[in-house]
Parts: C-alpha cells; structure tokens; sequence
C-alpha cells in the first residue's frame, strides 16, 4: 500500500483521498494529516484559487457554480485541503452572509406542514466549515436550522408540492453528512439523533 500511495504523490488530493477513504484512517490522524499538507501547496488547490483578489476574495456571488466560494470551499474540504487556514475566511464570510441574509430566508417555505427548503445549501455550509476548521457559532445557527426543518421521514426536500411528502436523496444526503461531523466533533445528542434519523431513510429505501 505504501507504493500505491507513493505512486499518488502527483495529485495529493487522491493521496489524502486514500489514506483516509481507502487505508481508514481519520482525518485528525498523523498520516492523514500529512498528506493533507501537500494538498494545499498543490497545483489543483493553486489553480482552484487563482481568482482570489490581494484581499482573499472572489469577484463571484457564493454560490456562482463551480467558482464561487461556498463550491470551491465544498471541493477544498473534499480533497482534503488542511484544516484551520484562515486565509479562506474571505471565501467563508459572503457564504454565510448569502445563506443568512433576510433577502436568502424568503426562499423558506412551510408547505402542508413541511418546511420546503434546499437543505444541501446550509448543509454544505456547515459540512466545510466544520472540515476545514473555520468553526463559529454561525454553523449552530444553520445546524438548527437542519433540525427544524427536517421531515417526519428523517430527510429534507425542496419541493414546494402539497403533495411532496418524502424527502429528497441530495437535499437529504448533504445536511446528514453535515450533522453527523457535527455530532462527533460537538457530543450535540440532537445532531446525533437527527443524523441517525436521516441515515434511516437512505437503509429503508435500499431495502
């Protein structure tokens, strides 16, 4: 296995992506660690960040697919980029002024008894900023917005159909993710049954 991952010294995203996807070992743990070191010297992270102006920021609204920052913030945490570099705050700020602006909470529906939301967007949010080690009260702010709006069946949905009624697999798969990081890192028993919830849905539908 060790040749395999010298063989990925090329792309370390794909190292960071072995080492803990493939080998199982947690993100915190030293090998984990070092290879997300040379995940943010890298060529792929230098070209993902090429935009960024002298202050740090991106001339794109947050959510501009795939440059804006809550996108490029999603694919850093996903390659494995290091936590607790504050020079992604610029990128971290407008996402969340964007996701808790009065003009962004017009998008929130209650339809038939279910809140009709994209919960992907707050769930991504949080799922970034717990990963890359930007954390602030404001992701409490968007995982209790998870909890609130989180359907009977254990999901999430957008869908503004009265007659809608089960949750949807992204909205759903997106804000899990989000609330179990949340869990293990917080000991939150809320976040820890809703993620349980939520898991539930994806077992029953496979079976």
């Amino acid at each position: 296995m060790s040749r395999l991952l010298e063989s990925l010294q090329s792309e370390p995203a794909l190292a960071w992506k072995t080492t803990v996807l493939v080998l199982g070992q947690p993100p915190d743990s030293a090998a984990a660690r070092q290879a997300a070191l040379q995940v943010a010297p890298s060529p792929l992270v230098a070209t993902l960040l090429s935009e960024r102006d002298a202050s740090g920021c991106l001339p794109h609204h947050p959510y501009k697919k795939w440059n804006g920052g809550h996108w490029l913030l999603t694919i850093l945490a996903d390659l494995g980029f290091p936590p607790g570099d504050e020079s992604l705050r610029p990128l971290l700020d407008p996402v969340y002024a964007w996701l808790l602006s009065p003009e962004h909470a017009r998008y929130i529906r209650m339809v038939a008894g279910r809140t009709r939301r994209c919960a992907s967007l707050d769930g991504n949010a949080a799922w970034f900023t717990l990963r890359l080690g930007l954390t602030d009260v404001r992701v409490d702010e968007l995982i209790d917005r998870l909890l609130a709006w989180q359907w009977p069946d254990g999901g999430w949905n957008c869908d503004k159909r009265p007659e809608a009624d089960t949750s949807s697999f992204m909205e759903s798969l997106i804000p899990l993710r989000a609330l179990a990081l949340y869990a293990r890192l917080s000991g939150d028993p809320r976040a820890a049954a809703a993620a349980e919830r939520a898991a539930g849905i994806f077992l029953q539908r496979r079976l």
